[in-house]
């Protein structure tokens, strides 16, 4: 099953059209970095860059939040909050 961070559950239900959200997608041992960059380039949307840890952050439409949330591979979804800004 996948985690959702709060936020990201709050963007699903109300997304703001046009709009777009920084993710950090956490991937399992069954994925790999250039399938889930394939399945998010599909949405339309892009990565940003690859992290430590089978972490991607990745720049989506909102309206996609819910396919993102259903990718095969991905364990964890959460805004680009996690990261740390300094």
């Amino acid at each position: 099953m996948t985690y959702v961070s709060h936020t990201v559950r709050s963007l699903c239900r109300d997304p703001i059209p046009d709009e777009t959200v920084r993710l950090v997608l956490t991937f399992g041992e069954d994925a790999s970095s250039g399938k889930i960059a394939e399945a998010v380039e599909s949405l339309g949307g892009e990565v940003v860059r690859e992290l430590q840890f089978d972490r991607l952050l990745v720049e989506v439409d909102q309206s996609e939040l819910d396919a993102v949330c259903e990718l095969d591979g991905v364990t964890a979804v959460e805004t680009d909050a996690v990261l740390d800004q300094t």
